[in-house]
Protein backbone atom coordinates (compact mmCIF):
# COMPACT_ATOMS: atom_id res chain seq x y z
CA UNK A 1 0.00 0.00 0.00
CA UNK A 2 2.84 2.42 0.81
CA UNK A 3 4.32 1.98 -2.66
CA UNK A 4 0.90 2.71 -4.17
CA UNK A 5 0.68 5.98 -2.24
CA UNK A 6 4.27 6.94 -3.02
CA UNK A 7 3.83 6.19 -6.72
CA UNK A 8 0.99 8.73 -6.92
CA UNK A 9 3.27 11.51 -5.65
CA UNK A 10 5.73 13.48 -7.73
CA UNK A 11 8.80 11.89 -6.09
CA UNK A 12 11.88 10.45 -7.71
CA UNK A 13 12.47 6.71 -7.50
CA UNK A 14 15.35 7.41 -5.14
CA UNK A 15 13.07 9.45 -2.85
CA UNK A 16 10.40 6.74 -2.89
CA UNK A 17 12.97 4.04 -2.09
CA UNK A 18 14.50 6.15 0.67
CA UNK A 19 11.15 6.88 2.24
CA UNK A 20 10.12 3.24 1.99
CA UNK A 21 13.30 2.09 3.77
CA UNK A 22 13.11 4.85 6.36
CA UNK A 23 9.49 4.07 7.26
CA UNK A 24 10.14 0.34 7.39
CA UNK A 25 12.83 0.91 10.00
CA UNK A 26 10.69 3.28 12.03
CA UNK A 27 7.70 0.95 11.95
CA UNK A 28 9.93 -1.87 13.19
CA UNK A 29 11.03 0.16 16.22
CA UNK A 30 7.74 2.02 16.79
CA UNK A 31 4.87 -0.03 15.33
CA UNK A 32 2.22 2.40 16.60
CA UNK A 33 3.85 5.48 15.09
CA UNK A 34 1.95 7.54 12.53
CA UNK A 35 3.43 9.42 9.59
CA UNK A 36 2.37 12.28 7.31
CA UNK A 37 4.17 13.69 4.30
CA UNK A 38 3.81 17.43 3.84
CA UNK A 39 5.47 20.42 2.24
CA UNK A 40 6.47 21.53 -1.23
CA UNK A 41 7.14 18.04 -2.63
CA UNK A 42 3.61 16.99 -1.79
CA UNK A 43 2.11 20.21 -3.15
CA UNK A 44 4.03 19.80 -6.41
CA UNK A 45 5.89 23.10 -6.03
CA UNK A 46 9.30 21.73 -5.06
CA UNK A 47 12.54 22.89 -6.57
CA UNK A 48 15.98 21.27 -6.69
CA UNK A 49 16.71 22.35 -3.10
CA UNK A 50 13.46 21.09 -1.59
CA UNK A 51 13.43 18.43 1.08
CA UNK A 52 10.90 15.70 1.72
CA UNK A 53 9.07 16.73 4.90
CA UNK A 54 7.78 13.98 7.16
CA UNK A 55 5.84 14.29 10.40
CA UNK A 56 6.59 11.41 12.79
CA UNK A 57 3.95 11.04 15.50
CA UNK A 58 4.88 8.72 18.35
CA UNK A 59 2.35 7.35 20.86
CA UNK A 60 4.61 8.28 23.80
CA UNK A 61 6.94 11.03 24.98
CA UNK A 62 9.79 11.79 22.61
CA UNK A 63 13.05 11.62 24.51
CA UNK A 64 16.27 13.09 23.19
CA UNK A 65 17.56 9.53 22.69
CA UNK A 66 14.55 8.65 20.51
CA UNK A 67 14.83 11.92 18.57
CA UNK A 68 18.53 11.32 17.87
CA UNK A 69 17.90 7.72 16.80
CA UNK A 70 15.31 8.87 14.24
CA UNK A 71 17.42 11.79 13.01
CA UNK A 72 20.47 9.54 12.59
CA UNK A 73 18.39 6.99 10.70
CA UNK A 74 17.19 9.76 8.36
CA UNK A 75 20.78 10.89 7.87
CA UNK A 76 21.92 7.35 7.00
CA UNK A 77 19.04 6.83 4.55
CA UNK A 78 19.68 10.23 2.98
CA UNK A 79 23.34 9.34 2.47
CA UNK A 80 22.47 5.98 0.95
CA UNK A 81 19.86 7.29 -1.48
CA UNK A 82 20.97 10.87 -2.06
CA UNK A 83 17.62 11.96 -0.67
CA UNK A 84 16.74 14.78 1.68
CA UNK A 85 14.17 13.48 4.16
CA UNK A 86 13.53 16.02 6.90
CA UNK A 87 11.65 14.90 10.00
CA UNK A 88 9.43 16.67 12.51
CA UNK A 89 9.22 14.30 15.49
CA UNK A 90 6.56 14.79 18.17
CA UNK A 91 4.37 12.74 20.44
CA UNK A 92 0.67 12.51 19.63
CA UNK A 93 -0.01 14.27 22.93
CA UNK A 94 2.24 17.22 21.97
CA UNK A 95 0.76 17.36 18.50
CA UNK A 96 -2.79 17.63 19.81
CA UNK A 97 -2.47 19.43 23.15
CA UNK A 98 0.66 21.58 23.30
CA UNK A 99 1.26 25.09 21.93
CA UNK A 100 2.42 23.32 18.76
CA UNK A 101 -1.24 22.51 18.07
CA UNK A 102 -2.07 26.18 17.44
CA UNK A 103 0.82 26.95 15.11
CA UNK A 104 0.19 27.39 11.38
CA UNK A 105 2.38 24.35 10.58
CA UNK A 106 -0.07 22.16 12.51
CA UNK A 107 -3.04 23.38 10.49
CA UNK A 108 -1.14 23.01 7.21
CA UNK A 109 -0.03 19.45 7.96
CA UNK A 110 -3.51 18.44 9.12
CA UNK A 111 -5.10 19.94 6.00
CA UNK A 112 -2.53 19.00 3.33
CA UNK A 113 -0.50 16.17 4.83
CA UNK A 114 -0.68 12.71 3.32
CA UNK A 115 -0.92 9.91 5.91
CA UNK A 116 1.35 6.95 5.21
Amino acid sequence: MLNTILNTLNLTKSERDALDEFLLGLRTDWPLAKFKLFGSKIKGIADAESDLDLLVLLPHRVTEEIRQKIVHRAFDVNLTYGSNISVLIVSEEEWENSPLSILPVHAIIEEEGIPL
